[in-house]
This record gives structure tokens, sequence and C-alpha cells, in this order.
């Protein structure tokens, strides 16, 4: 079956959904880019809340509470446990079945979302209680999809369109639920690695992420994950030398690598890094699915992955002369040579406890390139003129793999008669550091919003630099314009007057603003209000035609935010 991918841009979080067909094949719409860092929150207990719901024209019920419990908090808790190597886990509830007021003629996520939460919420759920929401219905052919999730979210939310819940399908969806994107193939026949190359989405064949067989995580998203690599995780090897390396089986428990780490090539522009990922399965556990397997677990699977981009899982065909990839594995005596990286791979020996790897890193050239620069804040808060302020400028060195550590020299641009600190930072390539420069402005210089640029010159090239600009802005006062709604009322009207609040040029939110109101005979009337987002409080007096005087009334109005302070006054006349 034809495998499609749709790609669209997305805000904030990279939201999307990722289905798996009922005739096995996939299709997705999802963002095309996110950082490879860490994921948060992907350890400990995830609370999952699933919620059963069918239509007002498909009322059936194919599977029991019971059977959705033992999927979800035994099978599916369990696989993410051993995945994780005890450091995940699922625990949660099970509602419905409910019956939603739409027809199944239609594919409508949204629908579905709202109605199963309204139907779990009046029967007690606590939704805000839980990091996944889970929508389970009977199949319906307007879905073209068996399982659909967010990529991440808090919570994050999957659509189960299957007849009978389960692990292949409830496990792919929740790992898009803890932000992994799909695990892909790349075909560079003849070669394993070229120009030419064809990419299969859902491609790798042994990774729930992929095929969405019940197997286990390749090592790229379980350093995503954190479940290698990070905290109490066990370790996976980053090879830096030349040597013979030792990796675990991958399944199982422990504190030795359970995989390694060898440095494929250098982006010259954004200096990000892409890597070979080595692993060697076994038969332990979920991946008892694999028995009978003989290359795969005779030898070591290879992907690859980039370091700023988190759907850059990609197995690839160690053995490209054949079509199968169930003997993609790079066997005992064999090698692959990467004559760019200047690496070349051998696995010497694999058996069910772990493998021995041998890596030879050839010396690589020095090319050094611009800088990565950001700065922190992008902007000041209200500043007195002559107040020192602190920017945090972050550093990363993008030369390639083959330049020693450079000094970086971190500079500033400010106004004429302004001051800041000079600093240096020393990075190896690929590292990122942060120093703090320190800007002030001369005393007595007016209020406004000046550019501060700061720059990092790598002085191994003093033509490799970068800069980046952030404001300081200098603020003594706050300004205040009052105006009536009208230059004379009667006494049977009401008089409304405004005071709106800026500080260079912009309103000021939630500020509380005094007014004083002088009657032509001077007795006075105070009140306040609080500025709403466009900077805007008002004050509004009804006239008593008995008692108040006609003639001039005065208004007065005072603001006091973050230790400034701002008046004005106005005027208006007062009739019979």
């Amino acid at each position: 079956m034809k495998k499609s991918i749709a790609r669209v841009v997305l805000g904030l979080f990279a939201l999307g959904y990722f289905v798996f067909s009922p005739g096995g094949g996939w299709s997705s719409a999802a963002s095309f880019k996110v950082l490879a860092a860490t994921l948060p929150n992907t350890t400990g207990e995830h609370k999952v809340l699933v919620i059963l719901v069918n239509f007002k024209d498909l009322q059936t019920q194919p599977y029991t509470v019971a059977q959705a419990q033992d999927v979800a908090f035994n099978t599916t808790s369990n696989f993410y446990r051993e995945n994780s190597y005890g450091q995940t886990w699922l625990t949660g509830d099970v509602y419905g079945w409910y019956t939603m007021p739409i027809s199944s003629t239609s594919c409508d996520k949204s629908a579905i979302a709202t109605y199963a939460q309204q139907a779990a919420s009046k029967a007690g759920a606590n939704l805000g209680a839980y990091n996944h929401l889970v929508y389970a219905f009977p199949q319906i052919a307007a879905c073209g999809f068996s399982g659909s999730s967010t990529i991440g979210g808090s919570p994050s939310e999957e659509w189960i369109n299957t007849d009978m819940i389960s692990l292949e399908v409830l496990g792919h969806e929740l790992g898009h639920g803890f932000g992994l994107y799909h695990s892909h193939s790349m075909d560079c026949r003849p070669y394993v690695v070229g120009t030419n190359c064809t990419v299969t989405d859902y491609g790798d064949k042994f990774d729930i992420m992929g095929v969405s067989m019940p197997e286990h995580f390749d090592l790229f998203q379980k350093e995503r994950l954190g479940w290698v690599n990070a905290g109490l995780s066990p370790p996976l090897t980053t090879v830096t030398v030349s040597g013979t390396y030792w990796m675990d089986a991958y399944e199982t428990p422990g504190t030795a690598s359970k995989g390694l780490k060898v440095l494929k090539s250098v982006d010259p522009t954004t200096g990000a890094r892409t890597w070979y990922y080595l692993e060697h399965r076994t038969t332990y556990g979920f991946d008892s699915y694999l028995t009978g397997y003989t290359y795969v677990l005779g030898g070591v699977i290879v992907h690859t992955g980039s370091d700023d981009n988190g759907d850059s899982s990609y197995l690839l065909d160690m053995t490209p002369g054949t079509l199968s990839w169930y003997d993609s594995t790079l066997m005992p005596g064999q090698s692959y040579i990467d004559t760019g990286a200047g690496v070349t791979i051998t696995t010497l020996s694999a058996d069910n406890t772990g493998a021995w790897v041998q890596i030879s890193i050839n010396a690589q050239p020095c090319a050094r390139a611009n800088p990565t620069v950001s700065i922190s804040p992008a902007q000041s808060g209200w500043l007195v003129s002559g107040t020192p302020y602190s920017y945090t400028l972050t550093v990363k060195n993008n030369d390639s793999v083959g330049c020693s550590p450079a000094d970086f020299s971190a500079q500033s641009a400010v106004p004429s008669g302004w001051s800041a600190n000079a600093a240096t930072l020393n990075l190896a390539p690929g590292a990122t550091g942060s120093t703090q420069i320190a800007v002030s402005s001369p005393v007595g210089t007016a209020d406004g919003n000046y550019v501060v640029a700061l720059s990092a010159t790598n002085l191994s090239d003093v033509i490799r630099t970068a800069s980046a600009a952030a404001t300081y802005s200098i603020v003594s006062k706050l300004n205040m314009i009052d105006a009536p709604s009208a230059s004379k009322y009667t006494r049977t009207q009401k008089a409304t007057v405004t005071a709106t609040v800026t500080v260079l040029g912009a309103p000021v939110a939630n500020a509380k603003v005094s007014f004083a109101m002088t009657k032509a005979d001077g007795s006075i009337i105070t009140s306040s209000a609080t500025t709403g987002a466009n900077g805007v409080a008002s004050f509004a007096y009804a006239f008593n035609k008995r008692s108040d005087p006609i003639g001039t009334y005065k208004v007065a109005t005072e603001s006091k935010v973050s230790g400034l302070t701002g008046s004005g006054s106005t005027s208006f006349s007062v009739t019979k």
C-alpha cells in the first residue's frame, strides 16, 4: 500500500496527527521539524484517561472496560516500563461507554474529543489530573486511521479507531503523546547512504514508532525520551576516538552501555550534528517478536538521527544489495566505511548478551564556521538612566569536529557614551556557553528604547562572527493623558473622564489610577480605577441637579507603577 506524507508548519507546539490505516499502511500530517533535545516529563508515572465512546447511529461496544484497562495499564504500561528500563509506567482510569450525539459517517475529531470529555467529566473524571486523554471508539470508515495523536501536549490527546484496542496502536500513539515523531527508513541502494535515497515514513521495521509492531523504541528515540544517557538512565557511549566498544543487549535492564553514538556529519551553517546510532537487539521481553530473524539478532542495527530535528530517525540498510530490511544489520566480520566522516564501523561479535564493535575514526580537517548567538532577555525592564543591566549572551561553536577549541570574543555595540564589558568564552566544536554582558547608560539619558547589539567573534578565524540585538529601555515617568467625553455637560447628564497611561508610547495595563474631581464650589470627589490592556482607566460621575454647582470642574489624575509616577489633569464646564 502506498504511503503518503503531508507536512504542514503548525504553531508553537507542533501538533499533528499520525495514523495507521486498517489495511496496514500509514499516512500522516505533522510539523516538519522539532528540536531533538531531550523531551520533558517522560519518566515516572504517567496518568492516562481512556474514554470509550460510540455514535448515535453506531452504539456498539466492541470490547469491554476491563479489556481496555488490561491493554492500557497492564500490557502498554509494561511495554513502557521495559523500554524505559523501569523509569516510566502508566496508570489511570477507563470511563464509558458513552453515546455521542454525532454520526459515524464523518470523522470530526474535535467533536469526538469534546463529547468524550463532557461525558467523562459528568461521570466524575477530573480531566486535569491526567497526562494523556485517549478517546476510543468503534472502527468507522470515515476516519482513515487506526490511531491519531497530538505531538506532546499537556495533556496529549489520542484517538483510537479500532474494534479492539491494542498495544500496537495505543503504544504508538502514546509515543506521539510523549513527543516523538515517526521512525523512518532510508534506502539508498546500491549504497548504504547517498544522494539518491528513498525515505519511507514508518519504514523502520524494528521500532513501534515505525511499522507499529510491539518492538522497542530505537536508540535515537530513547535518547530523546531520556531513557538512555540522562539522569539515572543506562548510558550510551558517544565514540570520539578509535577503539573497540561493548554494547549491552539492548532490551535488558542494567548499567552497561545500551548502544554507540558516532558522529556522521556537521551542518556547516547551523553546526547541527548528525550521528550514527548503533544497537544490538535480542529476543528479550517485548522484542521476542524478533524470534527467528537471524540477521537482526546476529548483528548490529544502525540508525541516523540529528541533534536539531526530532523527525530524523532513519533505519539504514547495511546490506543494500538485497531487498529485505530484515537482513539490514551489520553482521560480525562486516565493515561499513564512511569516507566523508572518516569513520569505519566493524561488528566483531554479537550474541544474546551484547556485541563488540570496532570503531576507527580518522583525523578530520578543520572547517571554521560562524557561531550561533542569542541574547536573553530580548528587552530589559524599565530602567532609570545610569542603571547597569546584564544580558546573557549564549554562543554555540559551529566549527567542525576536526577543529581545536576556540576562543570567542564577546563584544557589544552600544550608543555613544554608554559602557559595556567584554568577555571571552572558550568552546569546543559543538559546545555552547554563556556569559553576562553588563550594559549601562549615562545618567540623564533621555527616555526611550535603545538598541544593544552583542556579538561573538571566533578568534581562530575573525571573519567567523555573529550578533544579535536586544533593547535597553529607559523610563523615568509614566505618561498620562486625560480627557472628558465632552467639554460641557448639563446637570441632567453623566460626565466621563478617561486617563490613558503609557510608557514610551506603549499602553500600561493593570495600573491603578486615582481620580480627584474638584467641583466649581471647591468640593472634591475621589475615585480610582485600573487600566485595561489599552492603558485606559475611566471615572464617571452623575450630576445632582439640586446640589451640584454650575461652573468649571477640574479633574486631576495620578498613577504609580513599579516606582514610576505619572500625573495628568483636564477640565470641563457644567451648565444648567
